[in-house]
This record gives C-alpha cells, structure tokens and sequence, in this order.
C-alpha cells in the first residue's frame, strides 16, 4: 500500500508500506511540492508502486474548478486503485499511529526523511498558559506526519471489512 497527504501550496507526501505477517514494513517515503498529481505517478511508475492500494485522505473527492473532475477520479482515470480513508479526528488518527508504530519497521535509507518527520511532529505550547493546546503544530514535519495518520486509518479500515463477516445475502454461505 501506499499512503498520501495531498498538497499543492504544501507539500504532498507518500508512505510506502507493505503487510508482512501482521507487520507494517515501511520500504519508502516521499515528499515534494508544488508538482502536479502526474509528478507522483511518474514516481510510483518509477519505483514500481503502480500497481499498489494507494490510500488518499478524504478530501482526494474534491473536485478541481478548473477540469470539474476529483483528484479521485484523475487518479482511477489514471490506472491507480484508490482506497479513501474514513474521515476521522487527528487524536483519532494519532491514536490509529500508536497502535500500529510498535508494528512497524522503517527502511533506514529510504526512510530517513520521514522518520525524522515523524520524530519531530508535535503540539503546540501555549507560552500564555504554560501548556499544550490538542493539535498539532503545523510546520515542515506535519505532512508526512498525516500521510503515517491515513496509513494507520487507512490500514484499519481495510482490516476491517476483510475480517468482517459476510451477510447470507451475498450468496458466499452455504446453509447445510
């Protein structure tokens, strides 16, 4: 799987993940800005990460002014299988982070920039107060930060329907 935060005027950042026995073995990371959505593809055609589920934010449904089409739909158009994570509250998706960190293993090399993305995302003090406030700061570490969020929301999400049961009404039971 692939996992994104889109940007424009921010960056656009991309996790790259596969599911090994129950492990998240995080193999690459990327990050640009101000490139369009063709860059990213041309990157995924690159690494050979096309055929992957690629998990987009909620908002990959909005739809540009210019052309009237979605990023989601720009991006099936594209040949890519997209999977939008559910909407969810940043403590919520923070939350989804921890359960899995103790699950993951990072590539040291390909890794590098996001790890250290991911170490350096935080709250904001209120020197007022002497306090943290409960959102995060927003600065150069934040996307990356939020594409790990919609791994772990996305990852959840499609764990959850596989392991759901199935409804007889969908003819995969057989009654004896």
């Amino acid at each position: 799987v692939t996992a994104w935060d889109l940007g424009m005027s921010d960056s656009t950042a991309i996790w790259v993940a596969e599911i090994i026995s129950g492990e998240v073995r995080v193999m690459d990371f990327y990050e640009a800005s101000g490139e369009s959505l063709d860059h990213y593809i041309k990157w995924l055609d690159e690494k050979g990460y096309r055929d992957y589920t690629h998990i987009m934010p909620h908002d990959v449904n909005v739809r540009e002014l210019q052309t009237g089409k979605s990023r989601y739909q720009f991006l099936t158009e594209a040949g890519l299988d997209i999977e939008v994570a559910p909407k969810s509250s940043v403590e919520d998706g923070i939350q989804a982070v921890r359960r899995i960190l103790p699950n993951c293993w990072f590539n040291k090399d390909k890794t590098r920039a996001g790890v250290e993305c991911l170490q350096n995302y935080r709250r904001v003090f209120n020197e007022k107060t002497s306090s943290f406030q409960n959102r995060p700061l927003h600065d150069w570490s934040s996307h990356a930060a939020d594409a790990m969020r919609y791994l772990a929301v996305g990852l959840q999400e499609i764990n959850t329907r596989q392991t759901a049961p199935q409804s007889i009404a969908d003819n995969s039971y057989t009654i004896i």
